[in-house]
């Protein structure tokens, strides 16, 4: 269908954020651990307001928007993470907020994050600090097989080749043709489970494909 991406506003967030809840659902146990209760009206609110933060505070982050030029409705988003060793500019500190119940529910979040961003991190070293990496991509269910998300992914592959860089994601395993077919590589599937005594909690996973530099 036509859709117009876009670079999301910070009044776009909460609209951004109900997506990728309605998107995720409960199906992803790791989007439950690092945005806590994001199924509620409070959970949703604080969701949107850190989405702003991350915004403001990391400019790597480019959050783009797939609009129906038709009616204005924001159909789904992507969160980029564009890096670029000429401007590298570390993001200023997250600011110490607890959204989460227990405190050693945000220490689990933290390590599992660290864990899942394991791959991509190699990869920006690996590449000398010029990396685009596709970070999110959600679609209102909705929405979803009508060619939204393609749109989301070809901003990504664009920019990746203007700057002529490599382009990673770590995709869901279920999600991965799409990005096939946009030239990624499928390299393997990564299971994030927290040590010690984090085991027992649920694990995530995620397909990691990275789409070589264009020849």
């Amino acid at each position: 269908m036509p859709t117009h991406v876009l670079e999301a506003e910070d009044a776009d967030m909460e609209r951004i954020f109900e997506i990728g809840s309605l998107a995720f659902a409960r199906a992803e146990p790791l989007w439950d651990v690092f945005w806590p209760k994001h199924w509620e009206e409070a959970g949703r609110k604080q969701g949107a307001e850190r989405m702003r933060e991350t915004r403001r505070r990391d400019h790597t982050t480019k959050y783009m928007k797939a609009v129906d030029p038709e009616t204005g409705a924001i159909m789904g988003f992507a969160k980029w993470n564009v890096y670029d060793a000429k401007n590298n500019i570390p993001a200023a500190p997250e600011p110490v907020a607890n959204y989460w119940d227990q405190g050693d529910d945000r220490e689990y979040s933290a390590i599992v994050g660290e864990l899942f961003v394991k791959e991509r991190n190699q990869a920006v070293r690996e590449n000398g600090g010029n990396l685009v990496s596709l970070d999110i991509c959600a679609i209102d269910p909705k929405y979803q097989r009508k060619g939204v998300g393609g749109e989301l992914v070809k901003w990504g592959t664009r920019k990746a080749d203007e700057m002529d860089v490599v382009a990673v994601v770590e995709s869901s395993v279920f999600g991965k043709g799409l990005y096939e077919k946009h030239g990624y590589v499928f390299v393997k599937d990564v299971v994030v489970r927290g040590p010690g005594k984090w085991s027992e909690r649920p694990e995530g996973q995620f397909a990691w494909l990275v789409r070589p530099r264009k020849a």
